[in-house]
């Protein structure tokens, strides 16, 4: 089929964001529902490795199925076995291929024990020790999922569409502390050795799979019966009380303001040294750079931080509550989280305030389209998912949102949000989704709006002129 465009003999105004060598992407085909993930971790910190057992729970959705396919990279696997029996497998460095031994049965679910171990892990999970440049650096592990890294430290189906339950069962040296996903549901000391089992019991992606490792100072609260913790490095307590301490009232105002109530059992967030992002909303955990936190000088005029914090927390439930089923739709949960800091910022500093905000956001956005690129917020053509992650669906996606209820009027923002939130817990999400909600909830088809400003790159264009 010919691409009209193609015969368009104007100079485009405007760059493209498809860099040689991108293509479509498309969720793989589905052998079946993984109910649950276990992982079994051994770490040898000092050496920077580990050994591990990932066993997946799948519910197989046909007969016959005899192959499966799995993301594993650079990770060395030693074995594969369901039940008692060896399953004959190869590996290519980037994907597991497994034949399995007797054909699935649907709706008979079968566990895979992949024995694996990482002796120089690249990407997902990283250690962090001192060197001799920076001798004060302290002794860390941390995992990073998004976009597709999980499968850099564990055998998955890595990709945000698949959801599961899931634990971590780590074994660490005794002086240190792990803190993962969920509840902690067990502390064994084994020699000169501690044993952390993790459990989260709502369903969630791979890439929201979290564990950090390290000598923390540790702050408790709670929100309406929920722990609230946080952790940081020893001697940065004050810094780290006056960096989240505000967490339980964004609890009870985000609970409010989307209509539906914190769904996980604790929210952590733990401050680590080199992370690579801001920060990551992984389920219940959080993990956010040590550059967020302030010192009692910087905390005088200094909101950045308090935003991530904001940010991260609203992706608890855009992002972890309503999972995107493809990255083409991350606008919906980054768009969300990005506006949720105008939403923050409203409650805390007022309306003068929240609108300088979003204005902010606008000319962020409006620097990007107009040095870089323009692009439709949702699209499916990229090389790799993180190159989604720009100013359209984090600055952009947060002015669309605000459209939306610029165009609903408040009550009926709230109403579809609300909506939203309470039909599609626990499960994944689409644009579609969204804009079926809002019909559905308010009776009004705001497609023309999506059409323009999700589906296709851009925004009006004014030229204004006065004299007098």
């Amino acid at each position: 089929m010919l691409n009209v465009y193609a015969l368009d003999t104007e100079t485009p105004k405007h760059k493209s964001f498809e860099l040689p060598g991108a293509h479509p992407h498309y969720t793989p085909d589905r052998p079946g529902q993984v109910e649950h993930i276990a992982l079994d971790l051994l770490l040898d910190i000092s050496n920077q490795r580990y050994t591990g057992t990932c066993r997946i729970r799948l519910n197989p959705v046909r007969n016959g199925i005899t192959y499966l396919t799995l993301d594993a990279v650079t990770l060395q696997i030693e074995s594969v076995m369901v039940g008692n029996l060896a399953q004959t497998f190869d590996h290519d460095g980037e994907q597991l291929h497994i034949t399995l031994s007797q054909p699935t049965v649907a709706g008979q679910s079968i566990e895979l024990a992949i024995a694996y171990r990482s002796d120089t892990p690249q990407r997902g999970l990283y250690f962090v020790a001192p060197t001799e440049h920076q001798p004060n650096k302290p002794i860390l592990v941390w995992t990073q999922g998004e976009d597709e890294d999980s499968r850099y430290w564990f055998p998955c189906f890595d990709y945000p569409g698949q959801l599961s339950t899931s634990e971590i069962r780590v074994r660490v040296p005794k002086q240190y502390q792990a803190i993962s996903n969920g509840e902690l549901v067990e502390t064994l000391e084994a020699e000169n050795d501690k044993i952390f089992h993790w459990v989260q019991k709502q369903v969630h992606p791979t890439y929201l799979m979290t564990l950090v490792v390290g000598e923390f100072d540790e702050i408790c609260d709670e929100w309406d019966g929920i722990p609230v913790t946080y952790y940081a490095q020893r001697g940065r307590q004050a810094d780290a009380q006056r960096t989240m301490g505000k967490t339980p009232a964004m609890l009870e105002f985000f609970s409010d303001r989307f209509g539906y109530r914190y769904a996980f059992p604790k929210y952590a967030q733990v401050c680590v040294t080199d992370f690579t992002f801001g920060g990551m909303e992984n389920t219940s955990c959080t993990l956010l750079t040590d550059r967020c936190l302030l010192d009692e000088r910087a905390a005088l005029d200094n909101t950045n931080s308090e935003m991530l914090v904001a940010h991260e927390l609203a992706h608890q439930w855009f992002g972890d509550l309503l999972v995107i089923n493809h990255w083409s739709h991350a606008w919906v949960k980054e768009g969300m989280a990005t506006y949720s800091e105008v939403l923050w910022t409203d409650n805390q500093y007022g309306a003068e305030e929240a609108a300088y905000y979003r204005l902010g956001e606008m000319r962020s956005y409006l620097s990007e389209d107009k040095t870089r690129y323009r692009r439709p917020m949702v699209t499916h053509v990229y090389r790799a998912p993180i190159e989604l992650y720009d100013r359209h669906i984090y600055e952009k996606g947060a002015c669309v949102y605000h459209m939306i209820r610029t165009e609903l009027g408040d009550e009926l923002f709230w109403q579809a949000i609300h909506g939203f939130v309470n039909k599609f817990a626990h499960t994944t999400v689409e644009t579609l989704d969204l804009i079926r909600t809002i019909e559905a909830t308010t009776g009004r088809n705001l497609r023309f709006l999506f059409d323009q400003y999700v589906y296709r790159g851009g925004h009006p264009d004014f030229k204004v002129t006065y004299r007098w």
